[in-house]
């Protein structure tokens, strides 16, 4: 009887143990999660800074449109009237110079139109023995430049308008056309230097005696070296 007794009690501990066991797997398997479940879980995502990510594109580079420029012109070559009722005829002029104010504004790439008012001193007959005038040049202009390297631009220019010569004790007006070619170098992001040739001829008159017009007009070799800005 009394081995009986713990016969019974050692079988129900060992059912007990059992028991106990089955319950603390279930347990262990959730809170230690295998190594393969460990590994193919995803990284948090960690949201980048606005404005520091590397994938965004650069700001658009303004481009300039106005362009201002001053130019020294030295002129040579030229020729001046006669004198007054000479219709056609004309000398060789005194080497002359002066300046020229352009102001242009880029409508397409490359083609700017503006402004060029230009003052020229000294002229006059180059073996004259008369007082110097000066001519005033009310012009247009209409350029084109064609970049060859990054920094050096090739142009040509047409120049219309209108021009007053005043000398002493007489003046002549009229039309006038310059034409030229040149090129730009940048020395910066919006300085640049200029340097250009071209040829200015005149067709001023002036009014005689009786209202009757003669020519009374001038033409130059004229040469621009300068720089400007643009805006």
């Amino acid at each position: 009887m009394r081995k009986a007794s713990t016969l019974v009690g050692l079988t129900l501990f060992a059912l007990a143990s059992a028991a106990r066991a089955q319950e603390a797997a279930p347990a262990a398997t959730t809170a230690d999660p295998s190594p393969s479940e460990a590994i193919a879980a995803p990284a948090p995502e960690v949201a980048a800074p606005v404005g520091l990510t590397s994938n965004a594109p650069p700001p658009a580079a303004s481009r300039h449109k106005i362009q201002v420029g001053l130019s020294f012109l030295p002129m040579a070559l030229g020729k001046y009237p006669a004198g007054p009722g000479s219709a056609s005829s004309s000398v060789d002029a005194a080497f002359a110079y002066g300046a020229v104010l352009t102001v242009g504004y880029e409508i397409l790439p490359g083609l700017t139109v503006g402004v060029a008012p230009q003052e020229t001193l000294n002229v006059k007959a180059k073996d004259g023995a008369s007082d110097a005038g000066k001519q005033l040049d009310l012009l247009v202009r209409v350029a084109y430049a064609y970049p060859i390297v990054d920094t050096i631009s090739v142009y040509a220019e047409v120049l219309p308008g209108y021009s007053i010569i005043s000398v002493p004790n007489s003046s002549s007006k009229g039309l006038v056309l310059v034409y030229g070619a040149g090129a730009l170098m940048d020395l910066g992001d919006s300085v640049f230097a200029n340097l250009g040739v071209g040829y200015e001829m005149g067709f001023q008159k002036v009014s005689a005696t009786g209202g009757a017009a003669t020519d009374a007009k001038t033409s130059f070799l004229r040469v621009a070296l300068g720089g400007g800005v643009k805006f």
